[in-house]
């Protein structure tokens, strides 16, 4: 793309809303955005087929408002969504706010001013979670290499490879892009996922961004509906979160960061399913368990690592019982007390151990195929002879 065709001098920031039924919830977020004190700035609201009246609330503002751009969607999916933003887009940097969030005043001009100053090409600021149902704030559980942020300081890959991925969080509400870093990198939003988009979106911008740094205080109240509400999200789409670090995986691979990359990747993936199996009942338990055994474990690349390249003596565990074992089979070690030793565990033992279980199970394959055959055969010579 040519960025000068897109970038208007007078647009600081394009804001990009996704909507889709956010009617109770609309008002609070376009008032919060209007008043913000820098007035530099265009919102583009993309309906995705809302059925209720989010239309009518967005043209009300619309026709007050010539900072409002509006576009209408048939329910194509968040990312279709946000992809139309970022074609749209004419400021000289971009942020994806959500439609039922509400923000600080001087959320994007703390975040401009930052992102001017120590050029960058992701301003990260935090947030906090307001839960509806009991009308209260909280703080999220501080990500694991949020320290690599400093006040004033700027950081990137280059710096930090073993930790960048899992040093803010997956979500883009909270985080500035440089318009014309997203563009001329490609990164768009998998119009494939419909859900966790946000996560691939933001690893892989912070798998290539060169300079990258967050401001101090709280600026976006991310709304949830109840604390089930976010449980049943995760109980819902668990089956996705290997698929979403899949379609990260084969991101860095083709832009040549997965190398460089990999401990970070081996962390953050793995550490999330397993903070994932963790949340889940029983049954839940057990299918994400399956879907890793059989399929994920391999093709994450989570295999064939030494446990030093493992963070957490957990995770290594989780990963290395994943690997060798179903979860029948591994419920059934933890009951007889037959756990792992993580302190004698060397990659290439898992890595022959697991061979050596994929050779047995393709061997009963083959005889229950062979059984099967003898099985048909008998039966057809019973009826031949009657």
């Amino acid at each position: 793309m040519d960025n000068q065709i897109y970038n208007d001098p007078d647009i600081k920031i394009s804001v990009i809303m996704p909507i889709y039924n956010a009617g109770e919830y609309l008002c609070r977020a376009m008032g919060d955005v209007l008043a913000q004190t820098l007035s530099d700035f265009e919102i583009i609201c993309i309906d995705d087929g809302s059925t209720d009246n989010s239309p009518r609330i967005i043209k009300r503002y619309q026709e007050k408002d010539a900072r409002i751009r509006t576009l209408r969607e048939s329910n194509a999916g968040p990312s279709a969504a946000r992809n139309k933003g970022i074609e749209m887009a004419r400021g000289k940097y971009m942020i994806f706010l959500d439609a039922d969030d509400f923000f600080e005043k001087d959320l994007l001009m703390k975040l401009y001013e930052t992102a001017e100053s120590d050029n960058l090409d992701i301003a990260v600021t935090k947030f906090d979670i307001y839960n509806e149902s009991k009308d209260s704030f909280s703080l999220p559980v501080d990500e694991p290499h949020g320290n690599i942020f400093v006040p004033g300081g700027v950081t990137s890959k280059n710096e930090h490879p073993d930790f960048i991925l899992s040093s803010t969080t997956g979500y883009v509400w909270n985080k500035l892009f440089r318009t014309s870093f997203i563009r001329d990198k490609k990164l768009i939003f998998d119009p494939e996922l419909y859900v966790f988009e946000d996560v691939a979106f933001v690893c892989s911008a912070m798998s290539l961004a060169e300079r990258v740094g967050r401001i101090d205080g709280t600026l976006v109240h991310h709304r949830v509906y109840s604390d089930q509400s976010r449980a049943r999200l995760f109980r819902k789409y668990y089956g996705q979160v290997p698929v979403v670090y899949k379609k990260v995986k084969e991101f860095l691979m083709q832009r040549g960061m997965y190398v460089p990359l990999k401990k970070s990747f081996l962390n953050l993936s793995a550490g999330r399913c397993y903070k994932i199996y963790n949340l889940l009942w029983a049954d839940g338990k057990e299918s994400l368990w399956t879907l890793l055994h059989d399929e994920y474990a391999a093709e994450l690349n989570w295999l064939g690592h030494e446990k030093t390249e493992f963070e957490s003596p957990e995770v290594c565990e989780f990963v290395a019982n994943v690997a060798l074992y179903t979860h029948a089979e591994y419920r059934e070690r933890v009951e007889k007390g037959k756990n792992i030793n993580i302190g004698e565990l060397e990659k290439d033992e898992i890595v022959k151990k697991v061979k050596v279980k994929q050779k047995g199970a393709r061997r009963r394959a083959v005889w229950s195929k062979i059984i099967g055959f003898l099985n048909i055969f008998k039966r057809s010579n019973k009826k031949a002879v009657k």
